[in-house]
């Protein structure tokens, strides 16, 4: 399966995925989680190896440092401390306590877990202050301490004794400072140079003993940089017993059904699924897509009057497209072809005549839609010869009572070759469409066709062959793969002429309408679709237009062939 295909898959049928992940993630709105009577206190450190200190605290591995610390965390008699701390059975912290490494960090977290609150904390806590404890227990190397301390004492007595044996020595010549005159007295290196030297060295131990001690202390202090970053915290409600993820879970298990579903469908499907498929299918690319208006659709003739500013850019890249494929010795004659009955082909052919017309060139519009004439009707072409005249006499452009066979426009450069009184079913034909496209040529620069559904009749397809270029309307959300499989074999030898476009036709009428064959609504108070206009009334003002620019087009400015808005001409007589 191609992603392109999943992709387009998922985004026609979004709203299933969407209804679906909605659907799993019921049960979890609508119940409430259930609840335990267990609490979590959560506390946690940071673990960080010594940076001076003995070398023995020392590894060049951070990591491997953390994860001994984790063993000393659950180390039995640590455990044995906390719950003697707590008042608790040592199984009872075994069950309760979890300590984990947070992933490529040195963060340990200590969660504790008991039936009452204060509890849970006084575990987690005291986890913490045991550690800590611990640790600046362990850093001050107590048992070093205590081995300086008691040489130490050795020496001050030792030095005790010697200061008492010097004195004793130095006392008779003391005694003798009474006497007058007195005598010198000696130094006590004469007197009693051995107690002297051993007094020497013993206060020299002294000095190293006493700065080794020091310097054991001020390296214990600067060893310790594990620190408490949380303190554990006291819960306020208990843990919800296994139902905390059942909104997540439902929420992606229903997608994940909606996904498996949308793709299905699309797999399945006999309607085809994107533009994309269409492509595929049509051997040609599809050049645009037409969106839906409700002013089209209450009223076609609102295509050829006041086409809305959006539809703009699409009508003219198709005109500018069919252009491209017109010859340099004879007019250019598009049709505008469905892919099956109301697919807009009647709105689309509306619109690039008039947008022909703004740029300049005379147009004629010709209605090849024998079994649905819509326009024939909109612009009341039955009371001229149009398309039976015609034929009746060999691709004349006049009738036999010497009228033309063509019906005038609001736009004076805009004119239809109609079906007739008789809607032209005797007439269109096979053999004639051809002089009947002649005819049209003589009239005006530009030809544009509404020939209805493309398979309707042999008349149509034999049109697709003699024109430049041939619009297909494609309503892409009705569309079925087997039907525009057929039309694309059926149009095979004209495929290089093709321009296929997705169409949104209307798909049911609003109330007090009517609907037209070709998709169209008809609303009360305006122009019914098969009622026509009647273009020998006396001049009324038109309907305001919904486009305020829709005189500028892509070939420039418009001059007198724009006039789509103006009130209709005298007849023609």
């Amino acid at each position: 399966m191609e992603l392109s295909f999943v992709l387009s898959a998922l985004r026609r049928r979004f709203w299933l995925v969407s209804l679906f992940a909605l659907l799993g993630a019921l049960p979890g709105l609508l119940t409430d989680p259930p609840v335990s009577d267990e609490y979590r206190s959560v506390a946690e450190l940071f673990i960080q190896q010594p940076t001076q200190g003995s070398t023995g605290f020392q590894t060049a591995d951070p990591n491997r440092y953390v994860i001994g610390q984790l063993s000393v965390l659950d180390s039995a008699g640590l455990v044995n401390d906390v719950a003697n701390l707590n008042g608790i059975p040592v199984a009872d912290v075994r069950r309760a306590i979890t300590i984990e490494q947070q992933p490529d960090t040195d963060v340990v977290a200590i969660d504790a877990v008991y039936t009452d609150p204060d509890t849970a904390r006084g575990i987690a806590q005291g986890y913490i202050d045991t550690y800590m404890d611990t640790l600046e227990t362990d850093s001050t190397d107590q048992d070093e301490l205590d081995r300086l301390d008691q040489e130490i004492a050795i020496l001050q007595n030792r030095l005790s004794v010697l200061n008492n044996r010097i004195q004793e020595a130095m006392a008779p010549f003391i005694n003798n400072l009474r006497r007058d005159p007195a005598p010198p007295i000696p130094p006590a290196e004469v007197v009693d140079p051995a107690a002297v030297t051993e007094k020497t060295l013993a206060e020299a131990e002294l000095r190293g003993l006493l700065a080794s001690k020091n310097q054991l202390k001020s390296d214990s202090r600067l060893r310790v940089n594990t620190k408490v970053i949380q303190n554990a915290t006291l819960p306020n409600q208990p843990i919800p017993a296994g139902g905390q993820f059942l909104l997540a879970g439902g929420l992606f298990a229903g997608a994940m059904a909606g996904v498996v579903a949308a793709l299905a469908w699309a797999r399945f499907s006999t309607k085809v699924l994107d533009e994309d498929t269409a492509s595929q299918i049509l051997g040609a690319p599809v050049v645009s897509e037409f969106p839906h208006y409700r002013s089209l659709a209450r009223q076609p003739l609102a295509a050829f009057q006041a086409l809305p500013r959006s539809a703009v850019p699409v009508i003219d890249q198709l005109c500018v497209l069919a252009e491209a494929k017109a010859r340099m010795d004879v007019p250019l004659a598009v049709v505008v072809v469905g892919t099956q009955r109301s697919a807009g082909s009647t709105t689309l052919a509306l619109a690039m005549a008039e947008r022909f017309a703004s740029g300049g060139s005379s147009v004629v519009l010709v209605d090849a839609d024998v079994r649905d004439p819509r326009i024939t009707a909109i612009f009341n072409a039955t009371g001229d010869g149009g398309v039976p005249s015609v034929v009746a006499n060999d691709g004349a452009l006049i009738d036999q009572r010497g009228r033309s066979v063509f019906t005038r426009t609001m736009d004076p450069e805009v004119s239809v070759l109609g079906l007739g009184a008789n809607r032209g079913a005797a007439s269109l034909r096979r053999d004639t469409v051809a002089s009947v496209l002649e005819a049209a040529r003589r009239k005006a620069q530009i030809v544009v066709i509404d020939g209805g559904p493309a398979l309707d009749l042999a008349s149509t397809l034999q049109l697709t062959a003699l024109v430049d270029a041939v619009v297909l309307t494609l309503p892409l959300s009705r569309q079925k793969t087997d039907a525009l499989a057929d039309l694309s074999r059926q149009l095979g030898e004209v495929r290089e002429k093709l321009l296929p476009v997705v169409t949104s036709p209307a798909r049911r009428a609003a109330r007090g309408a009517s609907v037209g064959t070709d998709g169209a609504i008809a609303m009360p108070g305006l122009a019914a679709p098969n009622s026509g206009v009647d273009l020998t009334a006396p001049p009324t003002e038109p309907a305001p237009p919904t486009d305020p620019e829709r005189e500028t087009m892509i070939f420039g400015s418009s001059g007198s062939g724009g006039s789509g808005g103006q009130a209709p001409p005298p007849p023609v007589a």
